[in-house]
């Protein structure tokens, strides 16, 4: 009965463990403030924020003269990202995950945009994707579910019967 209830806590343990690094990996958002400098370049801070509040990682990028869209490589086409072009020609992604063409172009119409507008200063901010912890949630509680109806019933009912038994 003890060991049916181990392998139990332990299955979920590891259910635990992949919503918590699907959550830290997946649901960051992200905020930028940029000043722009004498070269007619902008220096931005990037601060990532897990679960859009608290702050993680932070970075600074310094040189940035616009934002392009770019795909990952592979064949279908279908993973984009948007980046920053720095005024020596090099690259820095806005986010290390690549996603649907629609979101990402509407990042980088909107950076493009702000960039070029000639502000002083400007703050970007792109939130988690919430659908993501949604979905999270979801296969976490269906886990739960089928692991308690699983070994968890087993476990339960060994313990019930060794409970209800009379001491002889």
């Amino acid at each position: 009965m003890l060991k049916k209830l181990l392998i139990y806590l332990a299955a979920l343990a590891g259910s635990v463990l992949f919503f918590l690094l699907f959550t830290l990996i997946f649901m960051n958002g992200i905020q930028i403030h940029c000043d722009r400098q004498a070269d007619r370049t902008y220096d931005c801070q990037h601060q990532t924020l897990l679960l859009g509040r608290f702050p993680t990682f932070g970075k600074e990028i310094d040189h940035v003269v616009d934002a392009t869209l770019v795909d990952d490589g592979c064949s279908d086409g279908r993973s984009y990202r948007t980046e920053f072009i720095l005024s020596d020609g090099n690259q820095v992604p806005l986010n290390e995950v690549y996603t649907d063409r629609n979101p990402v172009s509407i990042q980088t119409n909107d950076l493009k945009s702000l960039l070029h507008n000639g502000q002083d200063s400007f703050d970007y901010e792109v939130p988690p994707l919430w659908w993501v912890l949604y979905l999270l949630i979801g296969l976490f509680l269906l886990d739960i579910i089928i692991l308690t109806l699983t070994l968890g019933q087993g476990a339960i009912k060994d313990y019930l019967a060794q409970r209800d038994q009379l001491p002889s």
